[in-house]
């Protein structure tokens, strides 16, 4: 395709015109072949006033990770997960695999579901 065709001469050539090429070949394609290329945003008429909107406080509380063990991630990548999730008012889900037992003490690193296989 000429997307790619302008890719690799961009590569290649250092060719700041034919990167240009690939992208717009590329953004073309996306409006072109996907549903979401084919919606245009509509700008709405008046926002809503905040005093209406949920505060992100009471948002973030829905906020939950999906339930991964430690042995399908990394350690660091679970307690990070935790740790974020913590933060923001969100919880993160052990998995079936649990956490390390040296979390449990620690607010900040604990994940807030516990699941048991």
């Amino acid at each position: 395709p000429a997307s790619i065709a302008a890719l690799q001469e961009a590569a290649a050539k250092n060719n700041r015109n034919a990167y240009e090429n690939f992208v717009q070949s590329t953004m073309d394609a996306v409006r072109n072949c996907t549903l979401r290329g084919r919606f245009e945003l509509v700008k709405g008429k008046d926002p809503v006033p905040l005093s209406e909107v949920e505060p992100a406080s009471e948002i973030v509380k829905r906020f939950v990770t999906g339930a991964m063990s430690f042995g399908s991630i990394s350690l660091e990548a679970h307690q990070a997960l935790a740790v974020a999730m913590n933060r923001v008012g969100g919880k993160s889900n052990t998995g079936e695999g649990g956490e390390d037992e040296d979390r449990y003490l620690d607010a900040a690193r604990r994940s807030a579901i516990k699941q048991v296989a």
